[in-house]
């Protein structure tokens, strides 16, 4: 319930700053599959300029290895200006990201458990994320993105053990270690 509430706090906060500093933001619904937020992943979003901030709410449903998960998070993305028209849509290709993402499942801990000595773990259910994201405009209101994104863990193991990834995975070893997914944003 702590995740809640935290989660609560900063979606009062974004919304009193948004409110008070910013009377040309844009707001937008984000609706994202895989890519590490999940089998579906919502997140209110508001734009100004080039800078993103998001906050969402995803669901991953019990699979054989592991019980039904909710994943919070809060992302930050910039969109590089370049962009490319395709008949009519404009694509812009470098747009790049960092969020948290908080996982609420019962094997998932943001503070230690009493059966392990101070200091053994860190925090499971605390993760950072990396992402890179290709977006396509097809309507003013409608944007489609394809989303390539790497966990903390999975970035420090790659840059410890490169010859392991590059040896057991393709591309570089970076297989091994990245997630992809799509989504689409509707504009309000």
């Amino acid at each position: 319930m702590a995740v809640i509430r935290v989660v609560v706090l900063l979606l009062s906060m974004f919304s009193a700053v948004k409110a008070v500093a910013f009377d040309d933001v844009e707001e937008y619904l984000d609706l994202q599959s895989g890519s590490l937020m999940g089998l579906a992943h919502a997140s209110y979003g508001a734009r100004l300029d080039a800078h993103n901030l998001m906050i969402g709410l995803g669901y991953v449903p019990e699979l054989s290895y592991h019980k039904e998960m909710l994943l919070y998070s809060l992302r930050y993305r910039y969109e590089n200006a370049t962009s490319w028209d395709i008949k009519g849509m404009r694509l812009t290709p470098f747009n790049f990201g960092v969020g948290v993402l908080i996982g609420d499942h019962s094997d998932l801990f943001l503070q230690l458990p009493e059966r392990y000595p101070d200091g053994y773990y860190t925090p499971s259910a605390f993760r950072i994320i990396f992402n890179y994201q290709a977006a396509l405009q097809v309507t003013p209101q409608l944007q489609a993105y394809f989303d390539m994104s790497v966990m903390d863990v999975g970035f420090i193991g790659y840059i410890r053990e490169p010859d392991f990834y590059n040896d057991n995975y393709d591309y570089l070893g970076l297989e091994g270690i990245m997630n992809w997914g799509f989504g689409a944003r509707y504009v309000f």
